[in-house]
C-alpha cells in the first residue's frame, strides 16, 4: 500500500464519489478507481459499497479511513518539516486565503511582523473557494486561514482570532442607471439580479439572499466564478472593500445602508499542533 493509494482513498471516502474524488486529485476516473481496487486487492478488504449511482464505506472502510486520515496528516506534517529543515527553515507555516481578497492590512502587517520576527521560517500562501478554505482547514493542508467570520462560524472544530473589519459595499456595473446616485438602498436595486452561492459554498450568503427581499437571484458555483459572473454583468452582489474587483474601472462599490461590516479573522483548525499558530497569532494582539 502505497501513498498514492491512501490519498485516492481518503479522497473517495470523504467525497463518497470516485468522479468527485478524482477532479479533487487533478486525476482521471479509472486511475483513482484502479488506485483504489488496487489497495483493497493487497488489504483483501472490500473498502467500498458500490451501487449504481453512488459508493459508500464499508464498515471496515469507515475504520480505515479514519486512521489513514490521522496518519496522512502526520505524515504529511513530517515531509513538510524535513523539507524545511533541508532548505534551511525553521519551520513551516500554510496560509490560505479566499480567491479575490487582497492581502492587505491587518493581514499584511502580520505577515510583515511574523517575518522580521521570525525570518527562518518558510511561509506558504494559497488561495481557496470559501468551501475550499474550510476543508483545507479542517484537513490539515492549511494551518492558518484568512477569512470572514461568517466563513467558519458554524464550525465548532475551527477556532479564531478577530483582526479587523471591512466595509460590505453592493458592487454593480458602471454603466449601471445607479452606479453614480448617492443616498441609495436595498430597495432601489430590487429589480436587479442578485448572484448569490450554493449552501455547500457559503451557508451564509445562501440564506442571506433572503434579505433582499422577492428579487431575481443567480446562483454561481463558487466565489471565484461570482467574481467573473459581476464582471460579466451578469448581476449585483455586496463585497467587502478589500476584494480585488475594487480596482476593476469597470464596477463601482456603492456604500449602502444596512449592508455593515464583514469580520476578518485568522482561523485554525483545533488541535493543530504546529507551533507557529500561536506564535504568529500573537503578531495580531496589539493591532
Amino acid at each position: 500500500m502505497n501513498f498514492s493509494q491512501i490519498k485516492c482513498f481518503l479522497a473517495a471516502a470523504d467525497c463518497l464519489s470516485f468522479t468527485k474524488a478524482a477532479e479533487r486529485l487533478y486525476l482521471s476516473q479509472p486511475v483513482l478507481s484502479r488506485q483504489i481496487a488496487s489497495m483493497e486487492d493487497e488489504l483483501g478488504i472490500e473498502l467500498f459499497i458500490r451501487e449504481k449511482k453512488s459508493i459508500r464505506l464499508t464498515p471496515a472502510g469507515e475504520v480505515m479511513a479514519e486512521g489513514l486520515a490521522q496518519m496522512a496528516d502526520e505524515y504529511q506534517t513530517l515531509v513538510d518539516k524535513a523539507e524545511a529543515i533541508h532548505k534551511g527553515f525553521a519551520g513551516v507555516l500554510n496560509i490560505g486565503m479566499i480567491e479575490g481578497q487582497l492581502l492587505c492590512p491587518p493581514y499584511s502587517v502580520g505577515l510583515t511582523k511574523f517575518h522580521d520576527k521570525y525570518p527562518d521560517v518558510r511561509v506558504n500562501l494559497s488561495r481557496h473557494t470559501m468551501a475550499g478554505m474550510r476543508r483545507s482547514l479542517e484537513d490539515g493542508d492549511i494551518d492558518i486561514g484568512f477569512a470572514a467570520s461568517f466563513n467558519v462560524d458554524d464550525l465548532d472544530d475551527l477556532d479564531y482570532i478577530q483582526v479587523g473589519t471591512a466595509e460590505t459595499c453592493l458592487v454593480v456595473p458602471k454603466s449601471h442607471p445607479l452606479a453614480d446616485k448617492e443616498g441609495l438602498t436595498l430597495d432601489d436595486f430590487k429589480e436587479d439580479t442578485f448572484l448569490t452561492l450554493p449552501a455547500s459554498e457559503s451557508s451564509f450568503i445562501n440564506r442571506n439572499a433572503g434579505r433582499w427581499g422577492k428579487v431575481r437571484t443567480l446562483e454561481a458555483p463558487n466565489i471565484s466564478a461570482l467574481a467573473l459572473w459581476l464582471e460579466a454583468g451578469y448581476g449585483i452582489f455586496p463585497l467587502n472593500v478589500n476584494h480585488s474587483l475594487r480596482n476593476n474601472p469597470n464596477l463601482v462599490f456603492k456604500h449602502i445602508p444596512g449592508l455593515g461590516y464583514s469580520v476578518e479573522i485568522v482561523a485554525w483548525k483545533k488541535g493543530n499542533k504546529n507551533p507557529l499558530i500561536p506564535l504568529f497569532a500573537e503578531q495580531f494582539d496589539k493591532m
